[in-house]
């Protein structure tokens, strides 16, 4: 993010992202644990407007750096073997609401960076709004959006994408002692670290979510026929 603060347009994109995002994951998930029968996200109160317990110091600091990062997992009742495959549909509705907050930032993209005709005099004049602050406002949230479907999905805890390989995998041994080391012992939190922080402070070094966000970005947008890259 702070890449960005000669580029007043993308940086509140991002930052308004950011804050959206985070409330809109948490509340995704909340609400489909509870159509699913499990109160447990609603009894931890992630539902109030407080950010203390939805972002660690280190995601904070990635979101910073980096302008992406992860929400803190929800407390859900996973005791039971049954109650694993339900409680993976409600931790997926999370990334499913970046998903399509990143199609609605594409959809008003488009709409206000569409040309359009200006008469002047006896001439028609085509007037380009693409490099408009609202459009460079919406990309960046829309690259925003999407950047934090991509990280959620990273399959290492604490990112969604851990939670559900972890929730619907083997339950040996050697599985528990895999997921005490990457949630307990924080190895999660460092591999995530490594994908958001090392590409920023190395330009050499390969970008999980800068190359997976350009594709993704053209799918949405050519769903609605517009050319984001």
């Amino acid at each position: 993010m702070l890449f960005y603060l000669a580029e007043p347009a993308a940086l509140l994109g991002i930052a308004l992202a950011l804050l959206i995002g985070i409330y809109a994951h948490d509340g995704a998930q909340v609400l489909a644990a509870r159509l699913l029968r499990d109160p447990s996200p609603l009894r931890a109160g992630r539902l109030t407007a407080s950010l203390k317990h939805r972002v660690s110091p280190f995601s904070a600091v990635a979101m910073l750096i980096s302008g992406v990062g992860w929400t803190e997992p929800i407390p859900m009742n996973d005791v039971w073997r049954k109650r694993r495959f339900h409680v993976a549909v409600a931790v997926l509705a999370g990334p499913l609401a970046y998903l399509l907050l990143a199609f609605v930032a594409i959809v008003g993209f488009k709409f206000v960076s569409e040309p359009f005709l200006l008469a002047e005099g006896d001439r028609l004049l085509e007037v380009d709004h693409a490099d408009s602050f609202l459009a460079q406002l919406l990309l960046g949230m829309a690259v925003t959006f999407g950047s934090l479907l991509i990280l959620s999905l990273v399959p290492v805890p604490p990112a969604d994408g851990g939670r559900v390989l972890f929730l619907l995998g083997p339950q040996s041994p050697s599985w528990h002692r895999a997921h005490y080391q990457l949630r307990e012992n924080n190895v999660g939190i460092v591999i995530l670290l490594v994908i958001l922080l090392l590409p920023v402070l190395f330009v050499s070094f390969p970008s999980v979510v800068g190359q997976l966000i350009l594709p993704l970005l053209r799918g949405l947008g050519g769903i609605v026929g517009v050319d984001v890259g």
